[in-house]
């Protein structure tokens, strides 16, 4: 039928030329391109796409095309902008015979492509990339070389692929984007065994002050002439380039008094000679302590109580971080957003303030946050999911001691999530129940050194049927560049004690030593840790921790091995998104935050052939709210290094709020 290619014959006949240059959009695989085939673009950093598309894939092409129309896939497809020039691609593929319900092709896809920096991009874009890595059960995978050039509302494409199964682009491939209209997208291409063509249409609009693009696309092909349908939408979490850079011409004039009614606890005020030193923690913002220590420098510059301002912030009444400015130059850094390098000093000293107003002490915390456990088991040819709704209460007892529970309470769950079920052995992940699976009390020490020295005993239950006890050390040196961390933990495990391939032993211990370096021009944490993981497994870790403002990506990839197990090839791609307002909701007696939502997409790498199983055990660590890394160094963020890194927040929280 290939009636479907007259309307998009018809537009490209009648359209007028569009005089903005081309935008890039997604392809039906997911990275940026025409349609099954990839142009030179990538994803900008930060920049985070969903889509969904109903496209059979031409997996049998020794075939007739009609192979097709017995088939159903659906395809669920992540897209980031990761590094600069670099971006990834997740795609879970789930294709079942119609007639027969049965799998066809179930596969999880990881793509990336990259482009390359040093050729001039008005001569062209090259771009270098890589399909369905890394699996067992590959039915696509392929290496290519693409070459894009623009012209206006027009853009060509070349490329080279090469593959080694049915599915894979092989062989010489390109096509045409043509964009008539602000709001659509024509595209044509020849994918290496078939001629295809799309229509896209897009919006672009904004969600709060959000950017946000949604679109939808269909297409079709001359051997195969029914339409498939996608629909997608991009995110940009992260834009370097859009930083409040406007001078302002008069600042508002604020009162030291201000601090007392920004919902701040053990604050204190002390001036001393020319200096002002005000000590606080932040029981105010949620996601980011920056945000706090941004609000106290502006509100103390332009109150002018004294030439210079010293801050101590603490954590659990703790005295962790001092920082120093002087305060007509941070009044200038406020007009202007120039930050001069020496503008912000970094201490481990503090000077110590008698008189505290607005204690924590036995002030309940409550957290909300939801726990949703997705396994894309392509052996079992399925998604499946546990979603629940934990709630955290914490409490500050004493200076350095906090004590918190933690109760889930289940939403829904899918059939292999039941008992006795394929993911049985993720018991810690069920929800049959509403039950109390975390009680710890947590006691902070931090050591008089030249550079801060944290240590950590917590002492309970971590996770359901999970008690012991864990220490954990963490010392930086004054930039907060680099940090050495020391974890040990003893703990009783009573659910996953019967699983023979952990030594059929309730004991878990793990050993292991970290060490981080913040990278600023990535704005990210590199760490890597050895030893020996709470599974038994042993081996080393490396993290790439990046901040895309309060989005959080993680990628992990692993090595270890087992007594029983064996080695093992770990890959793990984490998002924490903040889930609630951006302050506290304050009440009379308590306070309600929001926690993390966090999706984790964990992989055993193999080579292909084998089967590469959703196992959640291998490179695991203790970890929980009140870990060093996640409540004492506010995940890794709170630190000179990357509060100097992101100076431009400390300014903005406090003009959005003050110059409205």
């Amino acid at each position: 039928m290939r009636q479907y290619f007259i309307p998009f014959s018809i537009i490209i006949l009648s359209s007028f030329s569009y005089g903005e240059e081309i935008q890039s959009l997604p392809s039906y695989q997911g990275f940026k391109g025409l349609i099954n085939t990839p142009n030179a673009e990538v994803i900008p950093e930060g920049e985070f796409g969903l889509l969904y598309n109903t496209q059979v894939d031409n997996f049998f092409p020794s075939l007739s095309p009609d192979f097709r129309d017995d088939k159903n896939q659906r395809n669920y497809l992540l897209n980031m902008g990761v590094l600069p020039n670099l971006d990834f691609s997740l795609r879970f593929a789930d294709g079942k015979d119609s007639n027969t319900n049965l799998p066809y092709a179930s596969d999880r896809i990881l793509s990336f492509k990259y482009q390359l920096p040093f050729i001039p991009k008005d001569i062209a874009k090259v771009s270098l990339g890589m399909q369905d890595m890394g699996g067992g059960r590959r039915y696509m995978p392929s290496s290519y070389l693409v070459t894009s050039k623009t012209f206006q509302n027009f853009r060509t494409s070349l490329g080279y692929a090469k593959g080694s199964e049915k599915g894979s682009l092989d062989g010489v491939f390109g096509g045409v984007e043509y964009q008539p209209f602000s709001w659509v997208q024509l595209s044509g291409e020849y994918d290496t065994r078939e001629w295809n063509m799309a229509l896209k249409t897009f919006y672009n609009t904004t969600l709060g002050r959000q950017p946000l693009t949604l679109g939808a696309m269909v297409k079709s092909s001359l051997d195969y002439t029914e339409p498939y349908f996608g629909f997608f939408a991009y995110v940009p979490l992260y834009d370097k380039s859009k930083v409040i850079k406007k001078t302002i011409k008069r600042l508002p004039k604020s009162e030291i008094i201000e601090l007392e009614q920004l919902g701040l606890s053990n604050l204190s005020k002390t001036v001393k000679e020319d200096s002002v030193h005000i000590s606080y923690e932040n029981t105010l913002y949620s996601y980011n302590d920056i945000d706090a220590l941004g609000m106290v420098l502006g509100i103390v510059a332009t109150s002018n109580i004294a030439p210079n301002i010293v801050i101590t912030i603490k954590k659990s009444d703790i005295a962790y971080q001092t920082v120093t400015t002087n305060t007509k130059e941070y009044k200038t850094f406020l007009k202007t957003g120039n930050y001069r390098s020496g503008l912000l000093r970094f201490y481990n000293s503090q000077v110590v303030s008698t008189t505290i107003k607005h204690s924590d002490q036995f002030r309940p915390l409550i957290s909300l946050q939801p726990a949703l456990r997705l396994v894309d088991g392509s052996e079992y040819g399925e998604i499946d999911y546990s979603l629940s709704l934990q709630a955290e209460a914490s409490m500050r007892l004493a200076k350095g001691t906090i004590i918190n529970t933690r109760v889930n309470i289940p939403v829904n769950e899918t059939n292999n999530f039941k008992k006795d079920a394929v993911f049985d052995y993720r018991a810690r992940d069920r929800g049959e129940k509403i039950e109390i699976d975390q009680l710890l009390l947590s006691q902070y020490l931090q050591i008089d050194t030249p550079t801060p020295w944290i240590h950590l005993l917590q002492v309970g239950q971590f996770e359901k049927e999970l008690t012991g006890v864990s220490y954990e050390s963490a010392i930086s040196d004054s930039s907060g560049k680099h940090q050495l961390m020391l974890k040990v933990a003893n703990l009783k495990d009573n659910i996953y004690s019967n699983i023979d391939w952990y030594h059929n032993t309730s004991k878990r211990e793990e050993r292991l030593l970290s060490y981080r370096y913040y990278w600023e021009n990535l704005n990210s944490n590199i760490k890597f840790t050895a030893g020996q993981f709470l599974y038994g497994d042993k081996g080393v870790n490396f993290t790439l921790k990046r901040y895309f403002s309060d989005l959080i990506l993680q990628l992990d990839l692993g090595r270890t091995d087992h007594e029983l197990r064996g080695e093992s090839n770990i890959g793990r791609l984490s998002l924490s998104i903040p889930f609630g307002p951006k302050k506290r909701i304050k009440t009379a007696f308590v306070d309600i935050k929001g926690g993390d939502f966090t999706y984790q997409k964990r992989k055993n790498i193999v080579t292909n052939g084998e089967v590469s199983y959703a196992k959640p055990f291998h490179t695991e660590e203790v970890s929980n709210s009140f870990s060093l890394e996640n409540y004492y160094l506010n995940r890794g963020r709170f630190q000179p290094s990357y509060i100097k890194t992101n100076h431009n927040r400390l300014r903005n929280i406090f003009l959005e709020v003050n110059t409205r």
